[in-house]
């Protein structure tokens, strides 16, 4: 009898963990590349080192197997697409038509059809922005909820239906319900904040009323983060963030008038400091992925900062089975790849312009480069987009030498970060001819480049005998169409 009841047990465990696998095929029509992103859950959580390239077999169907538990987060990216599934277990074809440019025909085989074309036709607005328009609409803390509750109900009102119609399972229903709900309460919580922001800003007019005050404590009271649901809202990281830094961190210190002004240059101090703040106010799982995401966060903006491969290993000190780790071991290989690299001396290929310093336009810069057809890479060292780029940076130094052209980087850091900056010219391996912009330089840049209105990099432009020719050049990741660019010149 003992006998037959384990085997029941084995065999219904069994069930369970099967009845739990997801078995997904997607099939690709008109995707001109044979790679795509996939991003599965971990933990049951969207976590986005996750994400990994796939290579496209001959026929574009990409198969997908693993375990989804009740419904799963499943993110698929195309060159210039998104997708995004609720899948549940079981068997699902999806068939992606992206034979037109702009748009993207969506067939589902599998559970809750209509509900992945609702999700997939979702407009995601940065909730920030959307607070800031609430706020424009109305001045009201009482005026503002109500626009929200509004603008909430009407987005579940489709779902709703669907599921009244039996066309989307329950399972389907609540997660949706958990993401839109949730984007809410973080448009909510924003709205206090941009306020709080605004009102402590020197010589601010901006007035911090009671109501506002009480908004932003109700935001945090109505739903505290204990819902481990609640880890695959879109905007769950940067919510729980600003309740940690800014509402438990400064805002609460100062209405008890222990708030010490921190400096804000010591980026490790900042560091340590975020850190000990999420977990000191999380707990168990929450606790885990918003430390884990915090890690994730700092280290993909590529400061490179020692401190955070520390930081690192308390988390696998404290979570040493943790799932979340080995995503994120790679970045923190890369840190210490970092500092052992710039230990070494500049590459003889590695120069600065004589007297950068001095340099006030980029006339007097181009003056300099008479004679020459040159490639410019305007950057800085806190640009991730400009750092992404450099990996496309050996294929275009080759296709430079070999035509008698040059390289030079102009970075717009300030003089606070000299050193970072020469560290990573060292790093990413940089050769050609470097400038650091001083406050004229950059000015001129922002008027000739910018009409004056601030500047947005990376951006780069084509010399040629001292003069510009090209003042908004194609991207080192164009390849073969930034070198038909570059050769019209030569």
């Amino acid at each position: 009898m003992k006998k037959l009841s384990l085997t029941l047990l084995l065999l219904v465990c069994y069930a369970l963990t099967f009845a739990q696998q997801a078995n997904v095929k997607i099939k690709f029509i008109g995707l001109t590349d044979q790679k795509v992103f996939v991003q599965l859950p971990v933990d049951g959580t969207t976590f986005y080192p996750a994400r990994a390239e796939r290579q496209l077999p001959p026929d574009h169907t990409l198969k997908l197997d693993f375990k989804a538990g009740q419904i799963a987060n499943v993110f698929v990216t195309t060159t210039n697409r998104k997708f995004r599934f609720l899948i549940e277990p079981g068997q699902t074809n999806i068939t992606l038509d992206l034979g037109k440019k702009d748009t993207a025909s969506i067939h589902y085989q599998g559970s809750s059809a209509k509900g992945q074309l609702l999700i997939n036709a979702r407009k995601n607005a940065f909730y920030q922005s959307r607070a800031s328009n609430y706020l424009k609409l109305d001045s009201t803390a009482k005026g503002v909820m109500a626009l929200i509750a509004a603008d909430q109900q009407k987005e579940l009102k489709p779902y709703d239906q669907l599921l009244q119609q039996k066309q989307i399972s329950k399972v389907f229903y609540e997660a949706i319900k958990t993401d839109i709900t949730f984007d809410y309460t973080a448009i909510a919580g924003a709205i206090p904040i941009q306020l709080y922001f605004a009102s402590i800003r020197p010589n601010s007019k901006v007035v911090f009323k009671q109501e506002f005050k009480d908004l932003w404590k109700k935001v945090y009271e109505d739903r505290p983060f204990n819902n481990l649901k609640d880890l695959n809202a879109t905007e769950f990281y940067y919510h729980a963030q600003y309740y940690s830094n800014d509402y438990i961190g400064m805002y609460l210190p100062q209405l008890k008038g222990t708030w010490v002004q921190p400096d804000w240059n010591d980026g490790n101090k900042r560091l340590k400091t975020s850190y000990a703040g999420f977990a000191a106010n999380f707990q168990g799982k929450i606790k885990e992925y918003l430390l884990a995401s915090f890690l994730f966060n700092e280290m993909l903006q590529k400061d490179y900062q020692e401190v955070l491969v520390t930081l690192f290993n308390d988390f696998k000190h404290e979570y040493p089975k943790s799932s979340y780790a080995p995503l994120l071991q790679p970045m923190a290989n890369e840190i210490v790849k970092y500092h052992e690299q710039i230990k070494k001396d500049f590459a003889a290929d590695q120069r600065f312009v004589a007297n950068y310093g001095q340099v006030n336009t980029l006339d007097e810069l181009m003056d300099k480069f008479k004679g020459k057809t040159i490639f410019v890479d305007i950057w800085a060292t806190w640009c991730g987009p400009c750092k992404a780029e450099f990996e496309y940076g050996e294929g275009l130094e080759k296709f430079l030498k070999s035509k008698g052209a040059e390289m030079m980087y102009i970075s717009m850091d300030k003089d606070a970060v000299d050193q970072q900056w020469k560290d990573m010219i060292k790093y990413y391996q940089l050769s050609g001819s470097h400038i650091r912009t001083n406050a004229a330089l950059q000015q001129d840049l922002i008027n000739k480049l910018w009409d004056g209105k601030g500047y947005a990099i990376p951006r780069y432009l084509i010399l040629k005998d001292g003069k510009l020719v090209v003042p908004n050049a194609l991207r080192p990741s164009d390849k073969d169409k930034l070198y038909e660019q570059i050769s019209k010149y030569l």
